[in-house]
């Protein structure tokens, strides 16, 4: 057997030559400050495949707060005073020591100032983070800047992908080297809109499913994603490998990894990605793509659950058997803007589990009393204080043992499991536990599943 060195293990997931093309995305750790900055410069320096680069608005410093929060301070100093003189001027103090050697920085961030003094709106004023940032970022390493505004499409329904992929792949054809904002685009109209928080990760998945990337680098402030929550289980590991389905469900129970929406374009074009640590490039970080290489034979990836949950159960004898029912309790729903996470069911039972934020106290009697006159339930009770944890990876369905590794490792724990949840797509197994166990039951599936394991 043929031992490979850790410097080889680092290098083996992926060789790029020099006509291919990677799209790299840093976040706002990675633009905190000049320092951070000139790490950044030479990961983009290093290989000359990394030709569109993505990035965020500086985050938080050791002396600052994120840039994105000072502009936020700046939009509400400008409702209330009519201009952000005292708020912008941490802004700026924040860009000059992130770009004190550029020519013609102070006139840059004067313009802007007194573009967000227009009333241009709330979304105009927050995305400047991310315009200045790649400005000046673009200048500093001698590549095109691309305005966000002229590459993400926003109509009055939301984000619109197919538009979006064609104005990228206009505006970007011909243009070999670039430096895009993250986080806004524009409307038909040329007005800003910006995404949720986070929304860098979708623009740099777009650009790269819109030149055809060979690969897709999110360069973060951590070695790659991690097997569970570092908060709950310190000694949790780096993932190797994962397909993209892991990674969704991961995001989706709360990893903080990525944007979910960011993969899908991702998915779309088969393009792998890659998260990396800004500041220790050596490492070779988490590698996901559609059928990735895996070694060993852990069937469990990863360990992840959502707190502050709730859930809204509905009984009704024959609850199987009339087809309209559900229609009625999924209209009563939607109608006060309440979504949910699961809905597990039995033949005259329904459970919907909901985000408690989605669903609260002073909606609850009238959206109770709704249900009781659409259908006749013969009993139904929210029941609060309610969290899942999932065990996530490959194979779940055909590999024998699993749920009932799940099931002995929450008992053992003194965990009674108030809901489960397996689907026939193999990824994951969920299990419903009371909200104080939520802690207890995450390190009771890690010492299961990924503790011992090499």
């Amino acid at each position: 057997m043929i031992m490979k060195t850790q410097k080889e293990r680092k290098t083996e997931y992926i060789e790029m030559d020099k006509e291919k093309t990677i799209v790299c995305k840093f976040g706002g750790t990675s633009m905190a400050d000049e320092e951070s900055v000139k790490k950044v410069e030479k990961i983009v320096k290093s290989d000359v495949s990394r030709k569109y680069i993505v990035v965020s608005a500086p985050g938080r410093s050791e002396k600052g707060e994120k840039v994105t929060d000072l502009l936020v301070d700046c939009f509400h100093e400008i409702e209330s005073d009519g201009s952000c003189d005292r708020s912008f001027e941490k802004v700026a103090a924040r860009f000059m020591k992130v770009a004190p050697k550029l020519e013609g920085v102070e006139n840059v961030l004067r313009e802007v100032k007194s573009q967000m003094e227009q009333n241009r709106g709330y979304d105009f004023c927050v995305s400047r983070g991310e315009y200045l940032s790649a400005l000046f970022f673009a200048k500093r390493i001698g590549y095109e800047f691309a305005d966000a505004a002229e590459l993400v499409r926003f109509e009055k329904s939301g984000y619109d992908a197919a538009a979006t992929e064609s104005l990228c792949g206009k505006r970007l054809q011909g243009i070999r080297r670039a430096v895009i904002p993250g986080f806004y685009g524009a409307d038909h109209t040329g007005k800003i809109v910006a995404f949720s928080r986070g929304g860098s990760d979708i623009t740099g998945a777009v650009v790269a499913g819109a030149v055809n990337a060979d690969l897709y680098e999110n360069w973060t402030d951590v070695d790659g994603i991690l097997n569970a929550d570092p908060r709950i289980v310190p000694e949790a590991r780096i993932i190797d490998r994962m397909t993209y389905g892991e990674l969704r469900e991961l995001s989706y129970l709360g990893a903080s990894v990525m944007h979910p929406e960011a993969i899908l374009p991702l998915i779309e074009k088969n393009i792998p990605l890659n998260v990396r640590n800004t500041f220790r490039p050596r490492e070779a970080g988490t590698l996901i793509c559609s059928r990735p290489k895996f070694k060993g034979k852990n069937t469990v990836t990863g360990i992840a659950g959502k707190k502050n949950l709730l859930v809204l159960f509905i009984h009704k004898t024959g609850l199987n058997l009339q087809k309209n029912i559900l229609r009625k309790v999924l209209e009563t729903l939607d109608s006060h803007k309440i979504s949910f996470e699961h809905m597990p069911s039995s033949i005259d039972a329904v459970n919907f589990v909901i985000p408690e934020e989605t669903f609260p106290p002073s909606e609850r009697e009238d959206v109770i009393e709704e249900i009781c006159r659409s259908i006749k339930p013969e009993q139904i009770r929210i029941l609060e204080n309610f969290s899942i944890v999932s065990a996530v990876g490959r194979n779940m369905y055909s590999s024998i043992g699993v749920a009932g590794k799940m099931s002995l490792a929450l008992a053992e724990a003194g965990i009674n499991i108030r809901m489960l949840i397996q689907g026939c797509r193999e990824i994951n197994i969920i299990a419903g536990v009371d909200g104080e166990k939520y802690e207890t039951a995450i390190k009771a599936l890690y010492n299961t599943f990924l503790r011992k394991s090499l």
